[in-house]
């Protein structure tokens, strides 16, 4: 029989991912048959031995931002700054080094994670560097800093935005730090200016995907104007390509509705829009009101270990309101019956939303919209649910919606919350709570805000630190980040290693949750797209 037969290898084989000794044949672009180690192989054209491999369905991140990701190799890394002292010095030789650069582009800033507990301040980048455009991101794509030539450019004053989103000083002036709307602007703003194709960008994002296992990538995010462009990238691409359209103005403008949304396809995906419910670090949370108290000593205790009023003046500025017994953080983007309506808009328009909800209140208003909308199983996505309640969870369970979430976000984003004690009142990326409910649970890495490693991520759902109760197994893992993941955008894929599926393969050099194994081989269509 003509085709490629691997055999020795450990096989994650069916929808449901099972592992078992075996042997499967690819022919042309599809599987053509799976069998355990009791079975006799067929004979096949060419023969590869996989002995102590373990092969799983091709990787399926459903939501990363590579029209994002390329373009930070063109800027500063500031992952490893560790106060604002050092941020400023490295923006600072950065503009020597670079003197006509039109923008100083600093990425992956942790704020969180300084004494200061904020970015720069428009003065403080004009110290260092004058007269420049600089824009300084958080490695959440949340929020950002820029200089006093940067607000000209942008008309920092007149930009749309939700109240708060451009932190002003007590005379009423923008200080520089932008959250959101505002920072999403900027951002499309700055990259429209920056030199580099953003198509050659993107596919160079792309082939990093291929090589570690990914055989399909979901644009979580393309403005109208770039559609286009993603059909383009998306007719040769390997990986598989497919995307969410949003606001034009930037990735976290409102959602325009289904007039704003490109006709045709939208890749190897049905068609979906994005919608931003609430924040990154702002997000829409509701605590116990006893919770009022607790993070207010634990920012007075952050404040004394870090000898600086950073942790106090950032707990303080957090709007809140305390309704009966329940402590309200709120940052909620849409009010109640306008994103019924359109949500409504863009089921009735075949269009499937995807609701960035990351606090268990905006998770709670996409789960209660979804149901007054009319959404039938399966018809949206509710994507990071980060913090959870027991209701909440209900709520999303009954809305029918699938339920994405970054354990990735447990490294990058953990540390943060357990710091804030928000950990001790609600679960933290609940992912055994989501399954034992019944919500279909799908994994991704948002990157850059998370790591884009897929066997990473796997080991992170499995082997918990925060909260470990709330672990996956295995095979719920590998599951969440294969054939859920695809089935949850309509893409190829849903059935796993069986016959009559694409042969859109991971190959790994051993046990995926082991931590020295590495992806070796990336299949996608029955061709060795990434091999040594």
């Amino acid at each position: 029989m003509a085709g490629t037969l691997m055999t020795g290898a450990t096989i994650w084989a069916g929808p449901t991912c099972d592992p078992q000794p075996g042997w499967l044949l690819v022919t042309g672009d599809s599987i053509t048959a799976v069998g355990g180690q009791d079975t006799p192989p067929p004979p096949a054209t060419t023969m590869i031995d996989l002995a102590g491999c373990h092969i799983l369905p091709g990787f399926v991140d459903t939501h990363l931002h590579t029209t994002v990701v390329g373009w930070q190799t063109l800027g500063i890394d500031g992952a490893a700054w560790t106060d604002l002292p050092q941020a400023l010095a490295a923006i600072g030789a950065a503009a020597a080094a670079d003197p006509q650069a039109p923008w100083l582009l600093c990425w992956n800033a942790r704020p969180f994670r300084w004494p200061q507990r904020r970015l720069p301040t428009a003065a403080e980048l004009d110290a260092v560097a004058p007269g420049r455009q600089i824009l300084v991101s958080g490695v959440d794509v949340h929020r950002g800093a820029v200089s006093t030539q940067a607000m000209r450019t942008l008309g920092l004053t007149t930009l749309r935005a939700q109240a708060g989103d451009v932190t002003r000083d007590r005379r009423g002036r923008p200080t520089g730090e932008i959250w959101e709307q505002a920072y999403g602007e900027a951002l499309a703003r700055a990259l429209a200016d920056a030199p580099g194709s953003l198509e050659d960008l993107t596919r160079r994002a792309l082939d990093r995907c291929l090589a570690l296992g990914i055989t399909h990538a979901h644009e979580a995010y393309v403005a109208p104007q770039q559609h286009e462009l993603m059909l383009r990238l998306a007719a040769p691409s390997a990986p598989r390509l497919s995307w969410a359209v949003g606001a034009g103005s930037g990735l976290l403008s409102p959602a325009p509705g289904p007039a704003g949304a490109p006709d045709g396809p939208y890749g190897a995906a049905s068609r979906e829009a994005k919608l931003f419910l609430d924040g990154g670090d702002r997000c829409a949370v509701c605590l116990p009101a006893r919770a009022l108290g607790r993070l207010t000593l634990q920012a007075v205790r952050e404040t004394v270990a870090a000898r600086h009023p950073g942790p106090l003046r950032d707990a303080l500025r957090r709007r809140s309101a305390v309704r009966g017994r329940e402590l309200h953080l709120q940052y909620l983007r849409y009010a109640g019956a306008d994103l019924t309506r359109l949500l409504a808009g863009y089921l009735e328009a075949g269009i499937r939303p995807r609701l960035h909800a990351l606090g268990n209140l905006a998770v709670r208003q996409a789960a209660e919209a979804l149901r007054a909308a009319g959404a039938g199983p399966g018809a949206a996505v509710i994507d990071h649910l980060v913090l959870l309640d027991p209701a909440t969870v209900d709520l999303v369970a009954a809305s029918g919606a699938w339920a994405t979430y970054q354990p990735g976000f447990l490294t990058t984003f953990g540390p943060q919350i357990v710091d804030g004690g928000t950990d001790r009142f609600l679960t933290v990326l609940g992912g055994r709570q989501l399954l034992d409910a019944g919500v279909p649970l799908t994994l991704a890495s948002d990157h850059p805000a998370g790591p884009l490693d897929p066997l990473g991520n796997l080991r992170h759902a499995v082997h918990r630190t925060i909260q470990p109760a709330q672990a996956l197994t295995r095979v719920e893992a590998v599951r969440a980040l294969t054939t859920t993941a695809a089935a949850s955008i309509g893409a190829p894929g849903a059935g796993g290693i069986t016959a009559g599926e694409p042969a859109d393969l991971a190959i790994c050099d051993g046990d995926p949750f082991t931590p020295a194994t590495r992806v070796t081989q990336t299949w996608v269509g029955g061709v060795p797209r990434h091999s040594p």
